[in-house]
């Protein structure tokens, strides 16, 4: 027999992430406080949000998973096993449906865990936090329609969703989810280069992150290749082009290869480094 939860929402883990879809949610009108229930090993986390959105909480991860359907684990990829003995215990595989946010970590590893639970693995970023995020959602074995179709909505309700094969997740993860700190080195560089140059602070943030916004409308927006972008900015002879070339001369491509190659091959150890913790 299907039990009524109290809860639509429990999200365990009020980190960056956690939180910053929880505002997401809220803000967008997806779901209200009373709706959402959390939990947090920091005291301080959960006095904060409660105080932001007059929301509840529960005090152990018992009571948010047998009161809550959807539960969304939004804590570090390292602390996920010390929390499963609990989510077997508990969890309700006819029930209750896991959300999962953790990078490296698959549905199959819940599902061998808990049982046959439905259970959905998303990639978001950061950029959620002004509905401005882009998450990649995939489904495991025993996953419905209607607990994929929540999760997407869930997701468009911060930002952009695409539905990948869970093989590509890993991949997803190197790419957009840490994406947004590489956008971030970009433009720190290029503001210490024009400070270093003289130029004031406050006036070098304001061009290099506008130029960056303006890039992507032109990149949404156009229906040019991005080579053919990049030669109408560079014109023969020119200052772009003298960047370009130097960017070439010391292999930003392969340096940014194996950038992405070190976050991907990352995302793979952190599940393999669970398995090794539970030996």
């Amino acid at each position: 027999m299907i039990t009524e939860r109290k809860y639509t929402l429990g999200i365990i883990g009020l980190g960056n992430m956690g939180s910053t879809l929880l505002k997401g949610i809220i803000n967008s009108g997806f779901l209200n406080s009373k709706e959402i229930v959390v939990f947090d090993i920091d005291n301080g986390k959960i006095k904060k949000i409660k105080e932001l959105f007059k929301i509840n909480s529960f005090k152990n991860l018992k009571e948010i998973i047998i009161n809550s359907k959807y539960i969304l684990i939004a804590v570090k990829p390292q602390n996920i096993k010390d929390m499963m003995s609990v989510l077997k215990e508990n969890c309700n595989i006819n029930e209750n449906v896991i959300i999962s946010i953790a990078a490296g970590i698959s549905t199959n590893f819940f599902e061998r865990n808990i049982g046959n639970i439905s259970v959905i693995r998303i990639m978001p970023n950061t950029p959620a936090i002004y509905n401005k995020g882009i998450s990649a959602i995939s489904s495991g074995k025993f996953t419905k329609k209607e607990h994929k179709d929540f999760s997407e909505k869930l997701m468009k309700s911060v930002g952009k969703t695409v539905l990948i094969d869970e093989k590509f997740q890993n991949l997803i993860t190197a790419i957009s989810g840490s994406g947004p700190a590489y956008f971030f080195l970009f433009c720190k560089i290029m503001i210490d280069f024009a400070v270093e140059n003289g130029l004031e602070l406050q006036t070098a943030k304001k061009l290099v992150i506008n130029t960056l916004l303006g890039a992507g409308e032109i990149l949404i927006n156009s229906d040019k290749s991005i080579n053919d972008l990049i030669k109408a900015v560079a014109s023969p002879g020119g200052t772009t082009e003298a960047a370009l070339n130097k960017f070439n001369d010391n292999n930003l491509k392969e340096v940014l290869f194996e950038a992405l190659k070190a976050a991907l091959n990352r995302s793979y150890e952190l599940e393999a480094d669970i398995l090794k913790k539970g030996n």
